[in-house]
């Protein structure tokens, strides 16, 4: 069997650091919203990484670990998209494309491991 060499480490405190996403719903000191901070709700994603660690990197691991980086790095390239065509709209605002573009890089940083974690344990 194959061996995958994993290149960083999962550290416990930075599952933690997604909790500061939820700054994004205190006011700014002119009034209006920090979406900015929902981008820290992606550190969420550590968790499902911790989950993934925990077992040696088998060829299976590895094949789930490339299929879900696919499907999610379609998603990416959708948001992406979705982003440049809100842009280039004159009535939606900036805050509304941070608001999207913060909460879908979330989602999707979160949604590659938890995918992977998915399909590892259903196959």
């Amino acid at each position: 069997m194959k061996k995958a060499h994993r290149n960083f480490q999962v550290k416990p405190w930075m599952g933690c650091m997604g909790f500061l996403g939820f700054l994004g719903f205190l006011p700014k000191h002119g009034g209006g919203r920090n979406y900015l901070f929902f981008v820290f709700f992606a550190f969420f994603a550590w968790f499902f990484w911790g989950l993934l660690y925990k077992e040696p990197a088998d060829e299976r691991l590895v094949e789930n670990e490339t299929r879900a980086m696919r499907i999610v790095g379609g998603l990416f390239a959708l948001l992406s998209f979705l982003l440049l065509f809100l842009l280039d709209r004159q009535g939606i605002g900036r805050d509304t494309v941070l608001l999207f573009g913060a909460l879908g890089y979330s989602v999707c940083s979160v949604a590659a491991p938890a995918l992977t974690y998915y399909l590892d344990r259903k196959a």
